[in-house]
């Protein structure tokens, strides 16, 4: 797939984002830039809001919580574009024992974003239905219900649903969280195939050593705020993580030899 050519530079602009929990502030007049066909990073300490910031740009928190931000995805508005970007949420925020299979969950990537009176997958739905499942690795579980299967193919299924419209933006909140060495790595590859053919992937991952070794942009948080932002290798520097994650040591040098995670 090749994603048609931007009108913009930005994929994601944010612009003065603030979320508050009651009397806490989760982020504090944030600011964010995430440039056109990058492999982007968001990373950061526990709490530091990473998942939050993907929910408040994708409108999936209530208004009250986000202040007056400016949030635009390739200089448009999110309900401009909602066909064109895919969202894989963490798979604790899924219900498991949902009674479907893995191509009904593929379907439901088709189904959710039909803006039809008539909502039922047709004959193109079940074909990328199709197509999603076996780029995922899962064909041979179609039929399989969700609830059956180990944590890595359930991600995968997630993952299909993902891609079931070949979307210009994948959004994705910690895909690798609970998952097998060989799942993680097909999913990788799936990515990095798809960021090679110009799909932009913005990622919340928790391991700075594998952010490191897979993208080439990183949005670092701390405090409420972006600490730095930014190509990968200018941004994970000694000083951007020790303040970041209030840890001392030398990082930087380290993070695609041992793969030290400092979450």
């Amino acid at each position: 797939m090749l994603a048609p050519a931007p009108t913009t530079t930005t994929a994601l602009s944010v612009r003065g984002l603030t979320v508050n929990y009651g009397t806490g502030v989760i982020l504090d007049e944030l600011d964010v830039k995430i440039p056109c066909g990058s492999f982007a990073g968001i990373v950061g300490a526990n709490g530091s809001g990473k998942s939050t910031l993907l929910q408040a740009c994708l409108g999936l928190l209530p208004k009250a919580t986000r202040g007056q931000a400016q949030v635009e995805f390739f200089g448009k508005p999110l309900r401009a574009i909602r066909t064109d970007l895919g969202y894989m949420p963490q798979s604790q925020q899924v219900d498991w024992d949902f009674p479907a299979t893995v191509l009904d969950v593929a379907l439901m990537g088709r189904t959710a974003s039909k803006r039809s009176w008539w909502p039922w997958p047709n004959s193109a739905d079940k074909k990328a239905a199709r197509q999603a499942v076996a780029a995922v690795g899962l064909q041979k579980y179609s039929g399989a219900a969700i609830g059956a299967l180990s944590g890595g193919q359930r991600q995968r299924a997630l993952l299909a649903r993902t891609l079931v419209n070949s979307p210009e933006l994948l959004v994705l909140d910690e895909p690798f969280q609970g998952i097998d060495a060989f799942s993680q790595e097909t999913i990788v590859d799936i990515l990095r195939e798809l960021h090679q053919s110009g799909t932009t992937i913005i990622m919340v991952h928790h391991n700075l050593a594998e952010v490191a070794e897979y993208c080439d942009h990183v949005t670092l948080l701390a405090n409420g705020k972006v600490s730095a932002n930014g190509p990968t290798h200018k941004t994970l520097t000694d000083t951007a993580i020790s303040d970041a994650y209030n840890l001392p040591g030398n990082f930087s040098a380290n993070l695609t030899r041992d793969r030290r995670s400092v979450s």
